[in-house]
């Protein structure tokens, strides 16, 4: 029994130790499943971690990718938007930012130009001489934003043989050799008095002679009747250079600089006088300036006067009044404009839009001891460079600068991300809209009935409307500059015996300007 017992207590102990034993097998085997289980979520995590890595970065890498490839583009725009300008000439150093046209380098780039060629996509062409025969193939492709400082046709004004020979009461009489030799030697018997200027058809010199002295054969120059008495300062003859600019034909708009004019003074005095000593007579590259001229030198250097104003004082402590004076030459210059207009017309068929050009002249002038106006010349390239006259630097830029407002290059939106937006951000409909009362009630069922019908909205033809929008922007930025064409205008005038001889678009444009001064008077000007 005992032995039974004894059996029985180890086969119970054996199977206790038995199931101990699978106990710690099942414990152990438990633990190696835990830890497994927790490495292969550690591993999942560190995975699932490192993917998120990989896929950030590579996000990263794309999106600079991206970022590299958008600034590039918006360079590239930048670089091919940007407002940049090149220079022309055939002859003349004017690549040189220190050479003939120092001052027009300067003053573009303080406006934010880059200095670039012909062969960029450039929004100004500064062009020294006449360009239309040697760059035609660049210039008659232009785009909408790109402005040449010429225009096609103004050869008719600048040419000093098609200037002189023209017919105005402004311009001393003058005659073509040969081809006007019977006219001038029947002028010259009829007026015995008279004494003539030969001057060269290039520019190349002027000569006081006798009739007889004169040559009528070369035909390599006119003659000219000469102005014997001119008026003189501290005995000093003369000339008055006015900056004139044209900015629209047909219809016409020309503006002149008011903010100063350019006296040249010839350096010996005029009496006695003697043809043979130029000085006397003939204002040449040395002349003398403003600030060596005694009696304005004080006005003009000490009190800052302009040199306008420094001349004023002085005819008006001799009793002259210039009023009429400035008035006779803003007139003398306007008649030329609307006398050779029809020559610019006529050149600018060969090209898209004439909205792509401008032209700055400097218009010579003189006047007699009464004050009476004579107009010499026009100069299609006028000096701009100060190199000889360093006080000249300031008026040049001056200029420049205003001319650069007007035409619309020293704006925001003048380069080519220029679009319909930006314009009408400027100038729009409600801008150019005149004579309600008109427009609201007589021209309403009719374009017909008026000619002030011709300026409503529902009657304006895109021509003019294009036209005075650019009008209208030119007000804006014209500074210092004052139109010529149309005229002063006074509010509520009559104008139809003042259009009756203009063309139909000038006499539209030219009431135009008066509905716009009839309600604003800054609009007169």
């Amino acid at each position: 029994m005992k032995e039974e017992q004894s059996i029985d207590t180890i086969k119970t102990k054996q199977s206790l130790d038995t199931n101990e034993n699978v106990s710690d097998i099942n414990d152990e085997q438990e633990n190696i499943t835990r830890i497994t289980n927790q490495s292969i979520r550690k591993d999942i995590n560190v995975n699932i971690f490192l993917l998120i890595c990989v896929i950030g970065v590579s996000l990263a890498i794309l999106l600079e990718i991206i970022n590299v490839q958008n600034r590039s583009a918006v360079y590239k725009d930048n670089v091919a938007n940007r407002r940049s300008y090149w220079v022309y000439s055939a002859y003349s150093d004017v690549e040189n930012k220190n050479g003939l046209l120092k001052h027009v380098h300067l003053v573009l780039e303080r406006l934010g130009y880059e200095k670039s060629t012909n062969k960029t996509p450039w929004t100004l062409l500064w062009s020294h001489d006449y360009p239309f025969r040697v760059l035609y193939p660049n210039l008659h492709r232009l785009k909408t934003y790109q402005k040449v400082n010429h225009y096609p046709g103004t050869g008719f004004i600048t040419n000093k043989v098609d200037l002189a020979t023209s017919n105005s009461k402004y311009i001393p009489r003058a005659f073509k050799i040969p081809k006007n030799k019977k006219e001038f030697l029947e002028y010259a018997a009829e007026n015995r008095d008279a004494v003539f200027l030969e001057k060269h058809n290039q520019h190349r010199g002027v000569y006081l002679k006798n009739v007889t002295e004169i040559d009528l054969s070369s035909g390599e120059s006119f003659v000219q009747e000469y102005v014997q008495k001119p008026f003189l300062v501290d005995g000093h003859k003369f000339d008055i250079g006015v900056y004139v600019v044209l900015t629209s034909v047909d219809p016409l708009r020309v503006y002149w600089y008011k903010g100063d004019v350019l006296f040249r003074y010839c350096p010996a005095k005029y009496y006695p006088f003697d043809p043979n000593n130029l000085d006397k007579y003939v204002v040449g590259d040395d002349y003398l300036p403003t600030w060596e001229v005694p009696s304005l030198a004080h006005p003009y250097t000490a009190l800052g006067f302009s040199m306008k104003e420094a001349f004023d004082h002085y005819a008006s402590s001799k009793g002259k009044n210039t009023t009429q004076m400035w008035l006779d030459v803003q007139e003398a210059i306007t008649e030329v404009f609307l006398k050779k207009e029809h020559h610019i017309i006529s050149a600018l068929q060969n090209y898209p839009s004439q909205d792509n050009f401008f032209e700055m002249m400097r218009f010579d002038l003189m006047v007699d001891e009464d004050l009476r106006v004579y107009l010499l010349e026009a100069n299609m390239s006028p000096n701009l460079s100060s190199s000889h006259y360093p006080p000249n630097q300031l008026l040049y830029e001056q200029v420049l600068f205003n001319l650069f407002s007007l035409v619309g290059l020293a704006t925001y939106t003048s380069d080519g991300n220029e679009d319909q937006g930006s314009r009408s951000m400027i100038a729009s409909q409600k801008n150019i809209a005149v004579y309600s009362a008109e427009c609201s009630s007589t021209c309403r069922d009719s374009c017909e009935v008026s000619t002030v019908c011709r300026l409503c909205r529902h009657c304006m033809s895109p021509k003019l409307r294009s036209s005075v929008l650019n009008a209208y922007r030119e007000n804006l930025g014209k500074g210092d500059f004052r139109r010529l064409f149309p005229p002063i205008m006074k509010p509520k005038q009559n104008v139809v015996s003042k259009t009756k001889n203009l063309t139909e678009i000038n006499r539209l444009q030219y009431l135009w300007y008066q509905g716009k001064c009839n309600t604003d008077i800054t609009w007169c000007v």
